[in-house]
């Protein structure tokens, strides 16, 4: 998973991209955590414990758009749209949107990304 953080010294926004595939943890992080600390400093505890547990042990973050779902190997983020049951008129194709609504990764390279974060940030 490749990924770069910007910020816009204009209006103090950020900006982040991440590689194909995994375009849902830009926009998790964007409008989940943003730069608050206490909130990463709780999912970095939350990660820890999950590491720790056995391996058929699972945590479930739940947000306002996107939820997280942590195991002691993988995380997955999925836009809380997705999980609405309704079906597409015929015809449509929405499959190319699929990246920007959900992705996963390996636990490590989940916290490792987010260490980066907090480093870029300076929280």
């Amino acid at each position: 998973m490749e990924y770069r953080f910007r910020k816009d010294t204009l209006n103090d926004s950020y900006r982040v991209d991440f590689s194909m595939g995994h375009e849902a943890f830009g926009s998790w992080l964007l409008n989940e955590l943003g730069t608050d600390s206490a909130k990463l400093a709780s999912l970095m505890t939350s990660l820890q414990q999950v590491k720790s547990q056995s391996s058929d042990h699972e945590t479930l973050v739940e947000g306002r758009d996107f939820s997280l779902h942590l195991t002691c190997d993988d995380v997955i983020v999925r836009a809380n749209s997705l999980n609405i049951d309704s079906e597409l008129p015929d015809g449509e194709d929405f499959s190319h949107y699929d990246d920007e609504s959900a992705s996963a990764c390996g636990i490590e390279d989940f916290e490792q990304m987010l260490e980066s974060w907090r480093d870029f940030f300076g929280g």
